[in-house]
């Protein structure tokens, strides 16, 4: 419903929003609800503009592989959830495993031409340590001895409480030529906090 005596310019925020957009060298944002659908327009649209933008094969292939695997930790982990209805047929999945998991995702292409990989979801306070822990452990590790790292992984199997094969964050550390950061964030008054973690490649 169109509201006439509203003095609000909804078009000069959707710009401001823009350049805000622009300003952080942002090329493609979502936040909501991440699907495999989501994931598959989202690796399609990035792949279209790294054609378009000549950009090197090994970084393509880099980038991508940091998207698909930093949403993936979305859709496995996110703490902020949507159960689905009571009725859906659910063909054997579990209520939680099929509920919709929420996270934002943002690529980005820096003024030199770097590209970066940021994604965002609320997790349990009781989760930051352990998350913590994993992620530093891999900071200023080459690719030799994080290539050890995953071959001991893989032999050990996933950690407890992991959905995947327990490589994911050892195979984002090996594609970020540029080298990655992240941290958290308290949500006050709540036992959650928002995690960002952000991946560059050159």
């Amino acid at each position: 419903m169109t509201r006439l005596t509203d003095p609000h310019n909804i078009a000069e925020d959707a710009y401001r929003f823009r350049v805000e957009l622009d300003r952080r060298d942002i090329i493609s944002s979502y936040s909501g609800p991440l699907t495999d659908d989501i994931l598959s327009s989202l690796g399609n649209s990035l792949r279209t503009k790294m054609e378009f933008d000549e950009t090197d094969r090994k970084v393509a292939r880099s980038v991508f592989s940091a998207l698909v695997e930093q949403a993936q930790n979305i859709m496995r982990y996110s703490a902020e959830t949507q159960p689905p209805p009571e009725g859906l047929e659910l063909s054997g999945i579990s209520p939680e495993d099929a509920s919709l998991r929420f996270g934002m995702v943002l690529i980005g292409r820096m003024e030199l031409g770097a590209y970066y990989v940021s994604c965002s979801n609320v997790i349990d306070n009781a989760s930051v340590p352990k998350l913590r822990e994993v992620i530093s452990s891999l900071q200023g590790k080459d690719r030799k001895e994080l290539k050890a790292m995953m071959k001991e992984q893989l032999h050990d199997g996933p950690p407890e409480g992991s959905k995947g094969a327990g490589v994911g964050w050892i195979t984002i550390a090996r594609e970020a030529s540029g080298g990655f950061e992240f941290d958290f964030f308290p949500i006050l008054g709540t036992d959650k906090s928002y995690f960002t973690f952000k991946a560059y490649f050159e």
